[in-house]
């Protein structure tokens, strides 16, 4: 099981990490890392880096673009794929300060939803992955 953040990043910080994501990786994962008395601190480094999520936007983008898929369902900001033909099982809970993603698959269905959004890092804390998601393409072997 994959846990994806994906955080939409100020535009001054893409252009300073856009070649070195490995530096804004390091930053995110240090804030990720805080313990509760460091709380503060953390939410004024994060307000720095990252912007806030617009949720009722990517509500939306979610369900229009999901709205013919059978394997689809959503309650408030929670989406869910369950698509047992590719084998995958995906939650996407949409949050003010992040996206987070849990899925079984390497490449969730919702990165091609999200793709065309700029400035959306993704981080796997726990794999240490990391990647901004435009740059990310994916190939089906299917043709």
């Amino acid at each position: 099981m994959r846990i994806y953040y994906i955080f939409l990043i100020r535009k001054e910080i893409y252009e300073i990490t856009k070649n070195k994501p490995e530096n804004l990786y390091k930053l995110l994962e240090s804030i990720y890392l805080l313990n509760n008395d460091d709380v503060v601190l953390g939410f004024k480094m994060f307000d720095k880096i990252c912007k806030t999520i617009p949720k009722k936007n990517f509500n939306k983008l979610i369900k229009d673009t999901n709205i013919e898929n059978i394997s689809y369902s959503s309650f408030g900001s929670t989406h869910l794929i369950n698509d047992f033909l590719n084998n995958e099982t995906t939650k996407l809970l949409i949050n003010n300060s992040h996206l987070k993603i849990k899925s079984n698959t390497f490449y969730p269905s919702f990165f091609r939803d999200l793709e065309n959004i700029p400035y959306l890092f993704v981080c796997d804390f726990i794999n240490m992955d990391y990647f901004y998601l435009k740059n990310v393409s994916y190939k089906s072997c299917v043709r």
